[in-house]
């Protein structure tokens, strides 16, 4: 089988593509012949050795896909050869065939094609479990969105418009005409110095009920700045130490003494909550994570819901689609393409 191997950790050319044996699924697994790979933030990060507990060199990387099932464990139930599904695989995705979990196999929405498959598990059930399990996100409140054009931001628009609420959203100003025409209602241009006094402006000093906030420690702390009464900051990433192609120590460390203190009694004084999330973190606790997909599926059949696919890259060019990823340039997912294997 064809795999992207990470093989040492580095810019996006250590991506290799190398020939591997074949996957043989255990007992309670099904083996997908992989159509498309989803590329996550947290890929860029496990390259470049930022991502704690993440894969060493020698591994694949990646964490969900969509294809056909070619192969069954003797245990598996409810599944067959010859079915589309899509999955959550944590590891190892960036592959011609992977073996998955049977329990981490999804069904695909209603009028769902393959590679919008690919860009689902990691992006919308990230930002549902964020947006309803976590935040409670009610009719009439304010929700701010950083990162509005990634993966999980555009998927985090789509879900919270099925309420009757405002978003604003923060983005590279290029981003801004197809987020207004997605639903958001303020955008701002993260590369601006106003963006707190745009946030109270625009909410008439109140701020903001919920935020989702990727970016890092000096945002982290505007976050909670613009939080109103009862609000809620959920941390789900640092993309603030990925700065060029590799580990900088001195970044990390500027990013560390950044780090915001909240304390507990202000908390309880300002009534405000801050929350992290970690979709890999739910050892034990599985049953949670699938309760939230049984309520996105309906979710999404119900509203007609589709990701935002930026590009498609063949496998042989993941170190391309890294890049681009990494420079900031994809509007939604973007995706690895192993069609042609």
């Amino acid at each position: 089988m064809k795999s992207v191997i990470l093989t040492k950790y580095g810019a996006p050319e250590v991506l290799k593509v190398q020939e591997l044996k074949d996957v043989e699924p255990l007992n309670n697994q099904v083996r997908l012949k992989v159509h498309y790979a989803g590329i996550n933030f947290a890929e860029i990060m496990a390259r470049m050795k930022l991502y704690p507990g993440g894969p060493k060199p020698g591994s694949v990387l990646g964490g969900e896909v969509s294809g056909i099932i070619d192969k069954i464990g003797k245990d598996v139930k409810g599944l067959s050869v010859g079915e589309k599904v899509m999955g959550l695989s944590l590891n190892g995705s960036y592959s011609s065939h992977v073996c998955i979990d049977s329990n981490s196999i999804i069904k695909i929405p209603d009028n769902f094609k393959l590679d919008e498959a690919a860009a689902f598990p990691v992006a919308y059930i990230t930002a549902y479990m964020m947006i309803f399990d976590l935040g409670n996100l009610q009719d009439g409140d304010t929700f701010l969105i950083h990162g509005a054009g990634g993966g999980v931001g555009t998927t985090a628009i789509q879900i919270a418009k099925t309420k009757n609420i405002k978003i604003i959203g923060t983005a590279s100003s290029w981003k801004h005409e197809e987020l207004i025409k997605m639903g958001v209602d303020k955008c701002i241009d993260y590369n601006t110095d106003n963006t707190e006094k745009e946030i109270m402006d625009f909410t008439d000093g109140k701020g903001v009920d919920l935020i989702i906030d990727p970016i890092g420690a000096k945002n982290w702390k505007l976050s909670y700045r613009v939080l109103a009464k009862m609000g809620k900051l959920i941390i789900y990433g640092d993309q603030n130490l990925v700065k060029g192609d590799k580990l900088k120590p001195i970044v990390a460390f500027k990013e560390m003494y950044s780090m915001p203190k909240y304390r507990p009694m202000d908390l309880m004084a300002n009534n405000k909550a801050v929350m992290g999330y970690h979709l890999g973190r739910f050892k034990g606790h599985e049953w949670k994570v699938q309760r939230s997909i049984n309520n996105l599926i309906k979710l999404v059949n119900d509203n007609d819901l589709h990701p935002v696919i930026d590009s498609k890259f063949s496998y042989k060019d993941a170190s391309k689609a890294h890049r681009h990823i990494q420079s900031r340039k994809n509007f939604g997912k973007v995706l690895l393409d192993f069609t042609d294997v």
